[in-house]
């Protein structure tokens, strides 16, 4: 069974970041091909009665426009994930933002003068412009058209890079719940959460220094991504080398994601032990509590808005994470999560009914384990 889940966190990891790669790609094309669409559109719309009998109606009956624009869309849309990746590294990054956003743009004009200019060599070469449309689609370039395209477009861009990063910011989920105001008024959910916390982490720290017990924080945390994203899971906060998770309830018991979650995690970091102490001289390794239950959602904040969760099932899991060291386990969870695991899949052993600190009444909780 531990082979079987070491095996499924070397391959799943690859294949849940190449879906992800190849719906950003796809969205990220879409949302250009659409741009150049409606530029397209707007422009003609605008002035087709003056334009008649001119080169620009001639071009718009030949349909080779949509084609234009699609290549256009995917070749950009393609450019534009690489040099956003390519600026992302640890160099530029040091560089200030409007270094970064100067850099970018210069990137995005090259990237699309050069598919321009592949275009109309290549419609050339496939006759979709004969020679005298050619001299005229020249004519009718100038300094005045093309400064309009490029503010359009670059305006365009700076408005896609922005919602990129704000949705890296909060995740694309929790934007568009904050853009839609779906939490304005509290409302109530089934929730399943999470609390995934590093051992031995204030040793470790002491040991590592601040800058470095970032950089090993941070590695942890680029491990947990692609499990994430594999079993669904939302982020609520970072919380020092504390990570929240949660899942609405029919998602996180789907296929046992919950439970999923911790032990691929796990089974990654193990994966990377070496990498670890040969980097840091420390390997990590996590513990966690999960509970599930009724849990208030709501915005809150007014110089920093976000959407904020009440109830008592993030104490418990909390509180069943810290119980983690008394028991000597890597995780425990409540009866409400137990009810939820069938089968023999997973080893569930009964820790404890007396009440957690801080509370009243008696709560019954387990270790969960691979046999």
């Amino acid at each position: 069974m531990k082979f079987c889940f070491y095996i499924e966190a070397l391959i799943n990891p690859i294949e849940v970041n190449m879906r992800f790669k190849i719906t950003e790609w796809f969205l990220i094309v879409s949302a250009f091909i659409l741009f150049f669409y409606l530029y397209s559109l707007y422009s003609y719309i605008g002035i087709q009665d003056f334009v008649k009998d001119g080169v620009l109606k001639a071009y718009f009956e030949t349909n080779a426009w949509h084609l234009e624009i699609i290549l256009t869309g995917i070749l950009f849309g393609s450019l534009f994930i690489l040099i956003n990746r390519l600026t992302e590294n640890r160099f530029i990054r040091k560089r200030s933002f409007c270094f970064n956003i100067l850099l970018r743009s210069i990137l995005y004009i090259v990237a699309l003068s050069l598919i321009g200019l592949a275009l109309y060599k290549l419609f050339s070469f496939w006759g979709l412009i004969d020679s005298e449309m050619q001299e005229n689609l020249k004519s009718f370039l100038s300094l005045r058209l093309i400064a309009s395209f490029l503010s359009y477009w670059l305006m365009f861009v700076l408005l896609t890079n922005f919602i990129i990063s704000i949705s890296n910011k909060f995740g694309p989920r929790t934007m568009v719940e904050l853009l839609t105001g779906k939490y304005y008024h509290p409302r109530d959910e089934e929730l399943v959460f999470m609390f995934l916390d590093l051992k031995d982490s204030t040793r470790i720290a002491e040991k590592l220094g601040n800058n470095a017990y970032s950089r090993f924080i941070k590695e942890c945390i680029h491990e947990l991504t692609p499990v994430i994203l594999k079993h669904k899971a939302r982020i609520y906060q970072y919380v020092g080398d504390e990570v929240v998770l949660y899942w609405k309830v029919n998602d996180g018991f789907k296929n046992f994601r919950c439970i999923k979650t911790f032990f691929d995690f796990s089974e990654k970091l193990k994966s990377k032990e070496e990498s670890f102490l040969l980097k840091f001289g420390e390997s990590p390794k996590y513990k966690a509590g999960m509970d599930a239950g009724l849990v208030t959602l709501t915005e809150i904040g007014d110089v920093k808005r976000e959407i904020a969760f009440h109830g008592d099932v993030l104490n418990t899991a909390a509180r069943l994470e810290a119980k983690c060291n008394d028991y000597n386990e890597q995780l425990i969870v409540s009866e409400n999560i137990i009810k939820h695991l069938e089968g023999d899949r997973y080893q569930i052993d009964f820790l404890s009914d007396l009440p957690l600190r801080g509370k009243v009444n008696n709560i019954r909780f387990y270790s969960v384990n691979i046999p």
